[in-house]
């Protein structure tokens, strides 16, 4: 078969004014055998067909649509041209996807630019036309412009789309990550989800966000189901129904959550909380894609997503008796983990914005300087929920105490206390009063600031440590910090910045040499 006999038939919508440049292209041999031409002569009938809603392969379009008058002004002509120049905006905003080749006796670059940056995929000028050139760059305009769309579509299909509501918000390249993760998985209804992370970090608004990112299930039942906050003896008939009759205070038949998902997503939020019992019968949908009420005689056949969450390590379940070893394999077909906030600090500058509906560049209008410092290094041991709840009790406390800035006495407690305990553990010295060549105790220069503070931090912890015997839980309560996860974390950002001071440390690099690994 011949590379011409493959070629596909398209129809071309000519607009122009000149009859014989009509018959130029319809009559040209190679034109006649894979194209079909419709004509508009006038601004009139291209505005019909542009209303009428037919589509076209391409289009050939001069710019002028009436006669030029014998000794014509170039003012005149220039005001024709941009007229013409205006229908492509209007044509593209009709047809975003038809191509558009500008045909014209005006062969000035300026027009050209205007027409290629209005939306035009081509321009041609008139005096040089040559049928079989001409037919070579109609079709090359037409299959760039058919690839050009493949891409976009591919594009929006692996793009992720945030929710207008609680959007999954985060520019660290974790969150990055898991966004797209859930937007691939979004329309696998056989992988099934388990979002696995800490209290707070945002695992139901990633399944809303999954939810949303689903072409085939957005519009679908998007059902919630919080284990925890159902009775146990409730829990199967919550989940798979129950008919009239089927336990003492079944008055009515009862629809499932499962059932009610149909079609859509299932959200099982504290899945680690679900008794033996009744993971066993969810275990069997997993299989079977099948339930069957209580006091039911008939299965019935569900279209389910099914997207599961803990904060508990579902592995350390299994081990200890309390999860079926079986459905934890189904569910962890495809896991995903979100990081605490305090391993994605760079997120924390975006919640804000979000939860205080402004921009970081208009925090000084919001924050006093120590305020928003202290917000920023702080470990959010609630995650973005503690987040959120802080800024919502920061702005009752300003407005309580009519302040115009958000000030250190309206933050909770807790955040207060990393500034107390950085001035009284760590005796940290103003920034203006530290020297640039500060010796360290063994004589080493500290050349900066924020060494010189990392320096006295690491003191202060192996100080600590040697007071309380390497106990780490002891270790944080003497140096004022909620929890030896902190302890950890200190020493793990300081060795990420300045390797070099561990090694004056041996009960640090003792206590915690998997970091050092």
């Amino acid at each position: 078969m011949s590379k011409e006999s493959n070629k596909k038939n398209y129809r071309i919508l000519i607009v122009d004014d000149d009859i014989s440049f009509h018959k130029d292209i319809r009559q040209a041999p190679v034109f006649l055998q894979h194209y079909e031409f419709e004509n508009a002569y006038d601004a009139k009938t291209l505005d019909k067909f542009l209303k009428s809603g037919v589509q076209f392969g391409l289009m050939v379009l001069d710019l002028v649509l009436e006669p030029t008058r014998e000794h014509e002004t170039p003012e005149k002509i220039k005001e024709k041209v941009e007229t013409g120049l205006t229908r492509i905006k209007k044509i593209r905003a009709a047809w975003p996807n038809t191509p558009i080749v500008v045909a014209t006796n005006h062969n000035i670059l300026s027009i050209a630019d205007k027409a290629i940056n209005l939306g035009a995929d081509a321009f041609l000028y008139k005096p040089e036309y040559n049928p079989e050139e001409w037919e070579k760059r109609f079709r090359r305009v037409i299959e760039d412009r058919a690839l050009a769309q493949e891409n976009e579509d591919l594009k929006q299909q692996f793009t992720p789309i945030q929710p207008p509501i609680a959007p999954f918000l985060g520019i660290s390249p974790q969150i990055e990550t898991i966004r797209q993760l859930l937007k691939v998985v979004a329309d696998r209804p056989d992988l099934t989800v388990l979002i696995t992370g800490e209290t707070g970090v945002g695992k139901g608004v990633a399944a809303r966000f999954l939810h949303y990112n689903s072409q085939t299930r957005r519009d679908k039942p998007f059902v919630t189901v919080d284990i925890s906050n159902i009775t146990p003896s409730l829990r199967e008939s919550e989940l798979f129904g129950a008919m009239k009759g089927a336990y003492t205070d079944a008055k009515t038949d009862k629809k499932g959550r499962l059932q009610m998902a149909d079609d859509g997503i299932l959200f099982l939020d504290e899945i680690g909380e679900l008794d033996k019992d009744t993971q066993a019968k969810l275990l069997q949908f997993v299989q079977t894609k099948t339930i069957r009420p209580m006091g039911a005689e008939k299965d019935i056949q569900l279209d389910v997503h099914i997207v599961a969450a803990t904060n508990k390590v579902l592995k350390e379940e299994v081990k200890n008796g309390n999860f079926r070893l079986d459905l934890y394999q189904r569910l962890k077909v495809f896991p995903i983990e979100i990081p605490p906030l305090r391993d994605r600090r760079e997120d924390i500058e975006i919640l804000l914005e979000h939860f205080l509906n402004v921009k970081s560049r208009e925090f000084d209008k919001v924050f006093e300087p120590d305020v928003r410092h202290l917000l920023f290094k702080y470990d959010w041991v609630g995650n973005v929920r503690e987040l959120e709840n802080t800024v919502l009790s920061m702005k009752i406390q300003q407005e309580v105490r009519g302040l115009s800035l958000i000030t250190f006495e309206c933050l909770p407690e807790e955040i207060q206390e990393l500034k107390r305990t950085a001035q009284s553990v760590f005796h940290i010295a103003p920034i203006k009063t530290v020297q640039a060549d500060a010796p360290a105790e063994d004589g080493e220069a500290i050349g900066d600031v924020n060494e010189q503070q990392s320096l006295i931090m690491l003191q202060a912890i192996e100080k600590a440590l040697i007071k309380k015997n390497g106990v780490k839980n002891d270790v944080a309560a003497e140096l004022g910090w909620k929890s030896s996860d902190l302890v950890r974390y200190r020493i793990k950002t300081i060795h990420e910045k300045f390797p070099q001071l561990l090694s004056h440390f041996p009960e640090i690099r003792r206590r915690y040499k998997k970091l050092f690994v």
